[in-house]
This record gives structure tokens, sequence and C-alpha cells, in this order.
């Protein structure tokens, strides 16, 4: 391997996945592991991951001082990153993933390969479902695992291979707090016809849904708020918005109903109103 990138993630109270997903990028020799904490709860958190580690000097911890989210998380740390290990790319992954042997390798070669490629990333097993390139449809914001038309390509946000020396930072849209940052920069990527690599193998293994919880407020209500962000980003005029915004309406409400019966719970309707705020403003 030509390169050793550094190893990026964010830690939201859940020191027991970010120790493991850590050591899957030690054991991939990366120069350094940032990890970029968002916990806000005094220290307790990385305290807990550097006794694991046991002042290991490859681990470099940043503690803020309050929740950023994960956009803004990132491009913070990256940021960081850049000040202090110039011209290095980095591997982002989340850190409810772990990094398969020999992962590094592949998806560093994919980029020196290709001089052009923003961005590499491979296919994750995600609780035993295989996930490679996605797809969002911009009319109705629909994802799928195949091209359609009027859809776009993105690489989930789980795990990405940064070329900071080629691509420009920051690197998420700040406006979303967490979920649909990874879509707009697949659109962002498109129109800019920007080359991103696929790696088509499993190189990682996610449990997802972790730090939110699947189905719960937190989850649902930031869900809701994402796919009405992403109207602004998608839209190509104010009429289009419109009709963006009408179709988003039916189907994030269809999308309440079918969740609430489901999980025999009104949490899905309620989330969607206080999404719908948090999209136009009124957090």
């Amino acid at each position: 391997m030509s390169r050793r990138p550094v190893g990026l993630l964010l830690n939201y109270l859940d020191a027991r996945r970010s120790i493991r997903c850590i050591q899957s990028l030690l054991d991939e020799d990366v120069s350094k592991v940032v990890v970029w904490d968002n916990s806000a709860d005094g220290g307790v958190s990385v305290d807990t991951i550097r006794g694991a580690f046991d002042g290991d000097e490859r681990l470099d911890i940043c503690i803020n001082a309050v929740n950023l989210g994960f956009s803004a998380g990132v491009n913070r740390a990256l940021e960081y990153c850049a000040k202090l290990y110039p011209g290095t790319w980095v591997l982002l992954i989340n850190n409810d993933a772990r990094l398969l042997p020999g992962g590094l390798s592949k998806l560093v070669d994919a980029l020196v390969v290709n001089p052009v490629a923003k961005l590499a990333f491979p296919n994750i097993n995600h609780g035993g479902l295989i996930l490679g390139r996605a797809y969002c449809h911009r009319l109705t914001g629909l994802l799928s695992w195949r091209p359609r038309r009027g859809s776009f390509p993105y690489a989930s946000g789980c795990c990405l291979l940064v070329a900071t020396d080629r691509i420009g930072l920051p690197l998420f849209d700040e406006d979303f707090f967490m979920y649909g940052e990874d879509c707009e920069l697949g659109w962002r990527l498109t129109l800019q016809l920007a080359v991103v690599e696929h790696v088509d193998e499993t190189l990682v293994e996610h449990e997802g849904a972790t730090s939110s919880g699947l189905g719960s407020p937190f989850y649902e209500t930031h869900m809701a708020a994402a796919h009405l962000i992403l109207v602004r980003k998608l839209a190509k005029t104010p009429l289009d918005a419109c009709g963006l915004y009408v179709l988003r309406a039916i189907m994030l409400t269809a999308r309440a109903l079918v969740r609430s019966i489901r999980f025999h719970s009104f949490t899905p309707c309620k989330a969607l109103w206080h999404g719908t705020r948090i999209a136009f403003g009124k957090r």
C-alpha cells in the first residue's frame, strides 16, 4: 500500500462499539485514528476508549463540548485532520462498523489507480444484507440499489475513503444534522461530474441505526427532516421545489402511517410533524 490513511470516526455515548471499530482500523495499519467525540458526557466515553488502548500513540481523541451531529462533526474532524495531517487521505467510518482484513489497502489502491477519483467506497455487510452503490430518486426521494430513470448515485457515509487532496472541504452539508447528507453529497458530486470509485467487494461489517435506534423518535424525526431538507438541495427552480415538496408530503405521510401501524405506535406520525418543523427552521 503506497499510502497510510488516517482513520476517522465519531463517537456518541458508545465507547464499546467505538473500541471495536478503532481496533479494526489499527489492525489495518492506519497511521492514526482520530476519534471525534460528540458525547458531551464530561469525558466518560473517551476515558473508556483511552483505557482500552493503554496510551497507544496512534489514537488521537478530540472532545467536542456539544453534539454537533454527523455532518458538522465530520467536517470539523476533517478540518482537524487537514491541519495536523496535511495531505493524508482519511478513511471515514461509522463507529458501529468494522473494517475487514485487507479492506484498507483495496480502498487505497482504488484511489491510487484512478488519480482523478475523489472518494472510494466498498460494499457493506449490513446485518447480512450486502449493500453497494445506492441510488436516490430525485422526484420521490426513494432509495434503491439499482439505477432508475431520474435517480442519481450516492455512496453511504458508513465508510468512505476521502482523497483530501482532490476534494474540497467541507465534505458534508451541515444543514443535515443526521441522515440525508450522503445523498446530498452524491447529488453534488453528480453535478460536478466527479469520479467516485466503488470497490465491489464486501470490506466492512455494519450494525446500523445503533446510535439513534431504528424506529425511535430521534430516528423518525431526523429522517423526516432529512427528506424535506434534501428537497431544497435537489430543486432546480422554485416551481420544481413546490412539486418536490408535494411529492414528499405524500410519500412521507404514507411512510409515517405505515410505520405507525408496523410499530404499533404514533411515534412516526408525531416525528413527521417535528421533522417538518426542523426542516423549516423551527427546532
